[in-house]
């Protein structure tokens, strides 16, 4: 009896101290910022419900140190039933990038051969803005041109938005496929 009064007691202090240590959830369980981030979420998720249609938009660039055009910056908008551009930001949107030759048929543009296609991915309404160094870059050595191709060709992007609609554009003026 005389050896467990001490164990006991022991155990109990332990009990004690051990309710006041601070005790913090790891910061990936930190309820207030996980309620903060659905919020967020939630609200781009539903500004991103808006987009009715998409602009595509493509200019040559030049990233490095030389004078030349190094590729095609594309700049992707999308848009509400307004024609105003729906500024959503902190959402990775997948999008598929297709540029073809450029045909004529009867005097009317068509697609002609497949050059270049790729993915990328736009988290920002400002992504689309070339004003404010958003876009995606596409080098002219990962399109596949030859010598007979035009100079010019056309681009169809999809974007492939968190509500399992795809919204799609094609700009067919101006889009640069080889340099110059």
């Amino acid at each position: 009896m005389k050896k467990t009064i001490p164990f006991v007691i022991l155990v109990m202090l332990a009990v004690a101290l051990a309710g006041c240590a601070k005790k913090e959830a790891p910061k990936y369980a930190n309820p207030s910022e996980t309620v903060e981030e659905t919020k967020v979420s939630e609200k781009q998720l539903e500004l991103l419900k808006t987009v009715t249609h998409a602009e595509v938009w493509t200019f040559t660039k030049n990233w490095d140190e030389d004078a030349e055009d190094d590729g095609l910056a594309v700049y992707i908008t999308l848009k509400d039933e307004k024609d105003e551009t729906v500024k959503f930001k902190s959402v990775s949107l997948p999008v598929e990038i297709e540029i073809y030759t450029k045909e004529y048929e009867s005097g009317k543009t068509v697609k002609g051969r497949l050059v270049y296609k790729g993915t990328a991915t736009i988290t920002s309404w400002k992504d689309g803005n070339p004003f404010l160094s958003g876009g995606i870059r596409i080098p002219f050595e990962d399109i596949k041109v030859t010598e007979a191709d035009n100079e010019f060709g056309i681009i169809y992007v999809k974007v492939h938005l968190p509500d399992g609609r795809i919204i799609e554009a094609k700009q067919d003026f101006g889009v640069r496929i080889k340099p110059e």
